[in-house]
Parts: structure tokens; sequence; C-alpha cells
């Protein structure tokens, strides 16, 4: 921890803001424990031109939503396996670590619906 003035050359980290719900239209939001779906995800580019995908697919439960100054990010689990994963939702730019990288973000595509029974049962006589 650094006491008095920030030394010429250090940048300032912002805070990290969490969330607990998270609107991805404008009618869809989601809280903890909502399984949903996504498109989009990041692309690596090679030297000849093709892309390949390395995007997460299928459902996933919501955790939490976080914000640190222009990064914006999802954490939720992959159902049903609940292994943790970090989806990327902030504005589409190129990896500042691994080059031909774009970090294009994901899109949530909806909430997943629970199958619910309505089949009736006849009464015990």
């Amino acid at each position: 921890m650094i006491n008095g003035p920030v030394p010429s050359g250090v940048r300032h980290m912002p805070k990290l803001k969490t969330f607990d719900s998270y609107q991805f239209s404008t009618r869809g939001t989601l809280s903890p424990g909502d399984r949903f779906r996504i498109s989009g995800g990041p692309i690596y580019q090679c030297a000849d031109g093709t892309k390949l995908a390395m995007y997460e697919r299928g459902e996933f439960v919501f955790v939490r939503y976080c914000e640190r100054g222009a990064s914006k990010w999802l954490e939720a689990r992959r159902h049903p396996d609940g292994a943790f994963v970090v989806l990327w939702v902030g504005r589409s730019i190129a990896s500042p670590l691994i080059p031909n990288l774009r970090r294009r973000p994901y899109r949530v595509t909806g909430k997943v619906r629970t199958k619910v029974s309505f089949a009736r049962t006849k009464p015990p006589q």
C-alpha cells in the first residue's frame, strides 16, 4: 500500500464492483441460480487467416456480474458439471497479452426454462 501521492508512471486500478443481477435485455434479468445460454465469445486468428473459436457453449448457472473500469464479465458455473467460468461481456477488444486473440463479448441469448409437468392425476378413490 502506498501512502501519500501515487508515483508518476503508476496506473490507478479501479475498484472491483460486483452485482447480484445482470440485465441482458430490456425484459431479461439474470439473478443468482438462474440457468442461461450464451452465444459469441473470443476468436483466435491464425497466420493464414483462419479463425478458431475459443468460446464456451452450453448451459450455465449465474453467480454474479462484475465490473472493473471498462472491463465487464459474468461469473457462472457450467451446468451440470459445476466448473467455474468467466464470460466476458464488455466491448470487443484485442487481447493485451495474446497476439491475434480477439476478446469478443458473449451475449446471453436467454434463460433456460425448466420443464414442468402439467399432467393431471386422478384423485384417490
